[in-house]
């Protein structure tokens, strides 16, 4: 099973004058609304743009996607699902920023372009038993499942690194059965 999210990219005529390339929202604060986190993508290597623009990935939190997936009316379109994932995740961005800056008041570059998207598998919905586990030897069929399913930061890049590196200690100490 997994857990849906909502997703915007947010192209600016100009680079934001911000400190910061990426982060990540903990909790329901209206601060930061629906939001789970957010990264500056042209700061990724080879995703530099050389007409100036600069484009933000805006992901909402799970529990943000379902109230807003939930809060549309009438028969599910998934046009409509885009739309309110880009007027309410940029939303929340723009009114995030001095959040996030300190305060510090900036001049806010044009919006060229936004586009919105339903990710219908975003994050697994992990049970209790992949969670007590960072991946899992099946040494019947010689076997090592890893990934961001497991661990407790399931869902996250960081539960998936920690889950391949705890699969390639279990490939190396078998290794040294053979």
């Amino acid at each position: 099973k997994n857990i849906r999210s909502l997703v915007a990219m947010v192209a600016f005529e100009s680079p934001l004058d911000v400190d910061f390339d990426g982060a990540q929202f903990v909790g329901d604060d209206v601060a930061h609304g629906a939001l789970g986190w957010i990264a500056r993508d042209s700061s990724k290597p080879g995703r530099g743009r050389s007409d100036g623009q600069e484009c933000w990935v805006l992901q909402s939190s799970p529990q943000a996607a379902a109230d807003i997936i939930s809060s549309i009316k009438g028969r599910y379109n998934v046009n409509m699902v885009r739309e309110k994932a880009k007027e309410v995740l940029v939303h929340d961005f723009l009114g995030a920023i001095p959040l996030l800056t300190g305060g510090k008041d900036i001049d806010m570059p044009e919006i060229v372009h936004v586009a919105g998207h339903r990710w219908g598998a975003a994050f697994p919905d992990s049970t209790g038993e992949f969670m007590q586990m960072e991946s899992q030897l099946i040494e019947s069929k010689t076997f090592v499942a890893c990934g961001d399913y497991f661990g407790t930061l399931n869902g996250r890049i960081e539960g998936a690194y920690l889950s391949g590196i705890s699969a390639a200690s279990q490939v190396i100490d078998c290794s040294k059965l053979f």
